[in-house]
């Protein structure tokens, strides 16, 4: 008897097993394309599938150099290899014929192999892995202490990839040992026990010259602390995650170069309220506008400037007028250019008056009714008029600022309206300005 299981013939109906290891360890670092190029062709290398980097590109909408600087970026990571250009492939991600530049393949590797080889295994097939320098270094009272210290902080045996690897932090890097050993406990503390992970974050430090534990401490304390500040605004807008890369940038130019501070920022994120989605872009033109204003007055950006009500009160009444006088240079403007507009203006204020003569003395339905539909007519033939003429059917209305409160600054229901904060800024201005 023999036994036969069905296959599926649709791909997209199959299913791709993507390591834990990687979700973990090295998607959440990931910038969000490479993470992308990265499924994408671990699906057709799973299934054997044949897949050239342009269609890649084509079907994830990125460029080719984007793909290019994604496999670079994964080879980086020790997640795939990059094999030269060959007729036929095993699983891998293929080259496209017309573009020379991604003139390789792609390797995609097994992590659970390379993170939990056996380091003895390792040590008796390559038994002079660690050279020459390597064996002085081992020799190295402090060395020694740096590796058990590692191992009490992982809680495993370090392989021998692994040991050489920071022998080359030691080494090339010129990284101090307890700088070394606080970037493992800090990057497992996280989850993050990778040692590609690790050697990042011991290059940036080393980089920064940090030299001693307390260094690493003092900076490690200042970044939990503008992580508190960025948490906070997010939440102030309504966003409960994290702050992506951009985001962090913008916020900390904020702090560092327009020198806010966090009350101030929260201020402006408060003025978010009268918008129907509150977001960063609208909070960093509102700060850019109190730093450039304090930089003109030389003052301080985080001295506040209050407006009275009594200028609010005068600056909405301005507002009024201005749009009133406005509105009227536009009905002129279309009064010389069609003068039917202006008899059928009349002629509607004469029926809106015939209306409420008849609705104070009684007047007869269907007479009222007769008036109205007059006057849609009109309405109807004004609209057509002006349309056919490329003006706006609106062009001749009142535009209010807020058409909530019609720049009055209350509401219908004699609440403060919510564009009284843009309108403390504008009179702020418009108070010096007269």
């Amino acid at each position: 008897m023999n036994f036969i299981k069905g296959k599926i013939k649709d791909f997209y109906l199959l299913t791709s097993e993507i390591e834990n290891i990687f979700l973990n360890e090295y998607m959440p670092g990931a910038p969000g394309d490479h993470v992308k190029v990265y499924l994408f062709g671990f699906m057709y290398a799973q299934q054997g599938e044949e897949m050239s980097h342009a269609t890649l590109a084509r079907q994830l909408r990125l460029s080719l150099e984007q793909v290019d600087q994604a496999w670079t970026y994964w080879s980086d990571m020790g997640v795939v290899k990059k094999h030269p250009r060959r007729d036929a492939g095993d699983g891998g991600c293929h080259a496209d014929r017309s573009d020379s530049s991604l003139n390789y393949d792609v390797e995609f590797l097994h992590l659970r192999e390379q993170m939990y080889r056996s380091p003895l295994t390792e040590v008796q097939a390559e038994p002079d892995t660690y050279g020459e320098e390597a064996d002085e270094m081992l020799q190295n009272q402090e060395v020694k202490t740096l590796l058990s210290d590692i191992q009490l902080i992982t809680g495993r045996t370090l392989s021998a990839g692994e040991a050489q690897e920071i022998y080359s932090w030691l080494a090339d890097l010129g990284a101090k040992p307890e700088v070394i050993a606080q970037a493992y406990a800090y990057c497992v503390s996280r989850g993050k026990n990778n040692v590609k992970y690790i050697s990042k974050v011991v290059t940036q430090w080393t980089g920064q010259g940090f030299q001693t534990k307390e260094e690493v401490q003092q900076y490690l304390d200042e970044v939990e602390q503008r992580f508190g500040m960025q948490k906070r605004i997010l939440q102030s807008l309504g966003m409960n995650r994290s702050a992506t890369e951009a985001e962090k940038e913008l916020m900390n130019r904020w702090f560092d170069e327009m020198h806010f501070s966090l009350e101030r920022v929260l201020e402006a994120c408060g003025r978010t309220v009268s918008i129907s989605n509150p977001n960063l872009r609208y909070v960093n033109k509102i700060l850019e506008n109190w730093y450039q204003e304090a930089k003109k007055e030389g003052r301080d950006v985080n001295k506040k400037v209050t407006v009275t009500q009594t200028v609010l009160n005068r600056y909405y009444e301005f507002l009024r007028k201005k749009e009133e006088k406005e509105a009227q240079e536009r009905k002129e403007e279309i009064y010389k250019k069609l003068p039917r507009i202006r008899e059928i203006d009349q002629m509607l204020t004469e029926l809106g008056s015939s209306i409420s003569r008849n609705l104070l003395s009684g007047g007869r339905k269907s007479d009222i009714e007769g008036i109205r539909r007059q006057m849609r007519e009109l309405e109807s033939e004004r609209a057509v008029l002006l349309t056919e003429n490329d003006f706006p059917i609106d062009y001749t209305d009142l535009k209010y600022s807020c058409e909530i409160c019609r720049d009055t600054g209350m509401t219908e229901d004699g609440r403060r309206c919510t564009c009284t904060g843009r309108r403390i800024e504008e009179a702020e201005l418009w108070q010096k300005s007269n």
